[in-house]
């Protein structure tokens, strides 16, 4: 369970906060009834769900671009690294680091699409309907973690402890906020530097619980976070863009595969945490870098969970 210090580490208003959303999209629930097919992004899905997700990015023709790219990316769960050295590996254009990814814990959606199918309806997540569609409902904005996904997220910190990330990057999303600063309460104590990055953010347009909150707010609630190189603004220019519908499988891949190339690889760093979101780690895992088939690193990534990968990066 979390003590009252784990609590107030990230900051009692958005305990207050988690408290009125909770409450909020209870009541709506309990006062509608929805009949919609589909399935839900932001639960965690079973494996015929994320199978179904990945024929999507093969649908998009995203994993056939992977081949196409400039820079490729090969992955490797670390645990198998003695297995995988292979001899290509030291050329000096190789750029190797090793990254810690890991999910957010359970947020207000998550808990939200959970309430609804319990209640015998399902979603649609292209749906704008806020009356059915519960990722689309205002006061769902910037979804934080639920109490269970807090005792997630600080379920993690003794794993975490054990890893030696010289930096910690996060989604701007306060959920994945939330999450860093309790997993890897220990680096932080230790001042190892924690930064937000827009490009390991969620799924940009429709969805409002991927839209983030106002950049003064943000700043004035988590205090521990670097939000320097955030540039969205107060009403979340990037979100906005495209409002609604739903940030499309190819544009996703190639905000990912910016922020891998452009910013991981040229950072200084050799191990790094980057704390973010499913689906985007998702496309990461199977349509940006190639994780060989390995199921341990392209399946659905569960609440809380962190994988740790040698990522390694081939200039063509």
């Amino acid at each position: 369970m979390l003590n009252h210090q784990q609590l107030s580490f990230i900051t009692p208003s958005s305990s207050f906060q988690s408290l009125l959303i909770f409450i909020t999209t209870t009541f709506i629930f309990m006062t509608q009834s929805t009949q919609v097919k589909s399935f839900s992004q932001k639960t965690q899905p079973q494996a015929p769900v994320w199978a179904g997700y990945k024929q999507t990015l093969i649908d998009a023709g995203v994993l056939d671009l992977r081949e196409q790219r400039p820079i490729a990316m090969k992955a490797v769960n670390v645990k198998n690294l003695a297995e995988n050295n292979d001899d290509d590996e030291s050329s000096s254009r190789i750029i190797t680091k090793i990254i810690h990814f890991q999910r957010h814990g359970q947020g207000y959606h998550n808990l939200l699409g959970d309430i609804y199918r319990q209640g015998g309806n399902s979603v649609e997540i292209d749906d704008p309907n806020p009356e059915t569609n519960p990722f689309v409902k205002p006061e769902i904005q910037d979804s934080p973690l639920t109490m269970k996904g807090r005792q997630e997220a600080a379920a993690k910190r003794d794993e975490a402890s054990t890893l030696t990330p010289e930096i910690v990057v996060v989604s701007p999303l306060q959920r994945a906020v939330q999450t860093a600063l309790l997993s890897f309460q220990d680096h932080y104590q230790s001042n190892i530097p924690f930064i937000a990055h827009q490009g390991c953010r969620e799924q940009l347009g429709l969805l409002t619980c991927n839209k983030a909150l106002p950049l003064s707010q943000a700043k004035a609630e988590f205090p521990q976070i670097d939000f320097s190189l955030i540039t969205h603004g107060e009403d979340d220019s990037l979100w906005n863009k495209h409002p609604t519908i739903r940030e499309l499988p190819l544009d996703e891949a190639d905000r990912a595969y910016n922020f891998l190339t452009e910013f991981i690889m040229n950072r200084e760093e050799k191990e790094l945490a980057v704390v973010c979101h499913s689906a985007w780690l998702f496309s990461v895992c199977n349509a940006v870098i190639d994780c060989d088939g390995d199921e341990s690193l392209e399946s659905w990534f569960g609440t809380g969970e962190i994988r740790s990968m040698s990522v390694s990066f081939h200039p063509k």
